[in-house]
């Protein structure tokens, strides 16, 4: 018997509970896999907290959009065979052992990536990408993005340095050397972070992006 997390009350983490499911065969164009890791996404929190509105509860409501796992059946589909890591993205209920998903909704997972990693992309890196592409960023930008250290700001920054643009991420000092890394100027948080803006670009800034969402 496979298993989900699911949730029959609006709450906090306590309300999630494991649940008994049955997986259906994977049909035409569909693969069934056993997933290793999940993607924890902010609206996920957001609906089982009440915080955005949803149809009431009348059964077990399961959660989860993205995973990883290993296709455990698939031999219909082209390109997909069992033994095959995948990365799972807008899937429903992904909070499970297993799933069943259209095989539009995954790709390969390269070996270099893990299960982990590859969980965490669907959501956050589709965000940044879409943000940055609406934003039309390019060489000429100086962008600053605010919480650069969070893992939308983290694909943001890449995205936005792989098109040309200079980067400055806002983060915390625990955090500095990460954004480093990705190819941003880290600017610490507090008092003065304005004033650290100017000296680090007195040309200005170009593209703002607010990954934070609240006043300060």
């Amino acid at each position: 018997m496979s298993t989900a997390i699911a949730y029959t009350e609006l709450g906090g983490p306590e309300v999630l509970t494991t649940i008994d499911i049955e997986v259906p065969a994977p049909g035409a164009g569909e693969v069934a896999l056993r997933v290793e890791a999940v993607g924890v996404n902010p609206l996920d929190l957001k609906l089982r907290a009440g915080l955005r509105p949803s149809p009431p509860i009348t059964e077990p409501r399961r959660i989860g959009s993205d995973a990883a796992g290993i296709i455990t059946v698939g031999d219909g589909v082209e390109g997909y065979l069992p033994g095959d890591a995948v990365i799972v993205t807008g899937a429903r209920g992904a909070y499970a052992t297993d799933l069943v998903v259209p095989a539009s909704h995954v790709v390969r997972r390269p070996e270099k990536v893990s299960a982990a990693q590859g969980a965490a992309l669907g959501i956050p890196v589709g965000t940044a990408y879409q943000t940055v592409q609406s934003l039309g960023i390019g060489p000429e930008d100086t962008v600053l993005v605010h919480a650069a250290s969070g893992s939308v700001g983290q694909a943001v920054v890449q995205f936005a340095r792989l098109y040309g643009a200079t980067v400055l991420g806002t983060t915390s000092d625990r955090r500095a050397d990460r954004v480093a890394a990705l190819g941003a100027t880290p600017l610490p948080y507090g008092p003065g972070v304005m004033d650290r803006v100017h000296e680090l670009a007195p040309q200005g800034v170009t593209v703002a992006i607010d990954l934070v969402g609240t006043d300060e």
